[in-house]
């Protein structure tokens, strides 16, 4: 399926749906722990993106990443000068930092969308496992697992990010 025959299918109460490879994958609603994960990266990102205004921290947003391939971020990162002032339409970038909340989805969907972020210029791709209590980092160079203490960091947001892997997870 195209991105342009998946955007005229009706819509369905209670359900969303994104586009991958040309498949329909529905998502589920979050639960409470994907929630006040998603919470957390938003309260940090906006604090430290906030302090210099150099982007946006976007939440639940829909980005078109080609033909077939329409993706929703649990958040994101994108920074100011990637996006159209004036613009009304679908976003059709990917974002600089897609954030991923792992709850039902399947590692195959999960794998296809860290590489469907990294094939469109994402600088990073995190995901975040509350139960493992563990952020994995996607970057053109490897992956990286973060727990704990261990530093998330973000050096390409200044005055650059750095915040403990465990923050993230706080009220879990």
């Amino acid at each position: 399926m195209t991105v342009e025959q998946f955007l005229e299918l009706p819509e369905e109460e209670g359900v969303r749906r994104e586009l991958i490879a040309g498949e329909v994958v529905r998502i589920a609603c979050g639960q409470q722990p994907h929630e006040i994960v998603k919470s957390n990266f938003n309260q940090q990102l906006a604090a430290c993106l906030a302090h210099k205004s150099i982007g946006w921290v976007m939440s639940e947003t829909s980005f078109l990443l080609g033909s077939h391939d329409a993706v929703i971020t649990d958040s994101s990162v994108v920074l100011k000068g990637r996006l159209q002032p004036g613009h009304a339409g679908w976003i059709t970038i990917c974002p600089d930092i897609p954030i991923e909340v792992v709850s039902s989805e399947s590692a195959s969907v999960m794998r296809a969308k860290v590489r469907l972020y990294l094939e469109h210029g994402a600088r990073a791709v995190w995901v975040a496992y509350p139960e493992l209590r563990m952020i994995q980092v996607y970057t053109a160079a490897g992956v990286q697992e973060l727990t704990g203490d261990e530093a998330l960091e973000a050096p390409e947001i200044p005055p650059g990010f750095k915040v403990a892997a465990a923050a993230f997870f706080e009220g879990l």
